[in-house]
């Protein structure tokens, strides 16, 4: 009896040891030196992101906003997903001995480099982005410094990572991260509004804001309902496109719809046509125009949004 209870003894002794083996050797590259997150965002200045297309985003924070390559005021939306995820990123697991190869292979050859700075010239954070496990659940990173990547995830998120990164099918553009305000103006900032028709020349007008004054298309001053104008100047608060797009030469020959001159800066839209519009993420049943704004690049905007704006002087008086 004694040696029986001295086997079980040794067969849960010998079971112990293994689960804890296991569990400290899998657990075992887990430590605080390769988390990825950063607690105080506040002090990153810079984020750099590069794919492996050669395409470059850097990412400054300027006294009051940030900048996408010292170009574009950056979506206030996007810079505070990824700083959130900077945030709240964790290590799930390390990579699994079967996915191991797969995932270091991913990562060499499509992986998405990401580099966050605070005040020094070295950044604070390096790591590379690959592609998601198969459930969509995790996000397979590696940290430099490191010694095997991991997946990591964000608590209680359902989803991958790398769209949170700007990162869509293991590329990033510049355009994602713009901003797609186009005017955010108050009433008492604006001096003068022209709206051209091109096809009705009669619908146009000119409203001068001080000393309130309309004008029609030949240049005489109209009778004007003083509520409406006060409310199509309301209007430009807050007004944007939906997006940027390639390919302007598609509007080279084509002629303006309207012209929206506010003081300084100038809207000009076209009619939408030709196959600019073949992908999936576009909603065919919203109404567009595309777009230049003083003359740079083609962009896409609702009618729904620039109608109110685009208005004829019949709706001012």
């Amino acid at each position: 009896m004694l040696k029986k209870n001295f086997i079980y003894f040794a067969i849960i002794l010998f079971m112990a040891t293994l689960i804890w083996f296991l569990s400290n050797d899998n657990k075992s590259t887990i430590t605080s030196e390769n988390n990825f997150a950063i607690s105080d965002t506040a002090s990153i200045r810079k984020i750099f992101i590069a794919d492996r297309n050669g395409i470059t985003i850097t990412l400054n924070r300027n006294k009051n906003n940030w900048l996408v390559n010292n170009k574009y005021e950056v979506r206030k939306d996007a810079i505070e997903t990824i700083l959130a995820t900077i945030n709240q990123i964790k290590i799930k697991r390390p990579v699994s001995k079967n996915a191991f190869d797969n995932v270091i292979r991913n990562l060499s050859t499509t992986g998405v480099k990401v580099e966050i700075y605070t005040d020094q010239e070295i950044p604070i954070k390096t790591y590379t982005i690959g592609s998601s496990t198969s459930n969509h659940l995790g996000t397979y990173m590696y940290l430099a410094g490191s010694e095997s990547p991991f997946v990591v995830h964000i608590p209680s998120f359902n989803g991958f990572l790398s769209p949170r990164y700007g990162i869509q099918g293991n590329k990033i553009s510049e355009s994602d991260w713009r901003s797609t305000n186009i005017f955010n103006l108050k009433t008492k900032s604006i001096s003068r509004v022209t709206v051209n028709h091109f096809k009705k020349p009669e619908k146009s007008f000119t409203l001068i804001t001080d000393s309130i004054t309309l004008f029609n298309n030949f240049g005489n001053a109209v009778n004007f309902n003083r509520a409406m104008v006060f409310q199509f100047l309301d209007s430009f608060e807050q007004l944007n496109c939906e997006s940027y797009k390639k390919h302007k030469d598609k509007i080279e020959f084509s002629s303006p719809l309207h012209q929206l001159i506010v003081n300084n800066d100038t809207l000009r839209t076209y009619v939408i046509g030709g196959n600019i519009l073949k992908e999936k993420k576009d909603n065919y049943n919203v109404k567009r125009m595309y777009a230049t704004f003083n003359n740079g690049d083609l962009m896409l905007i609702q009618d729904y949004v620039f109608n109110k704006v685009l208005i004829t002087i019949d709706q001012l008086q």
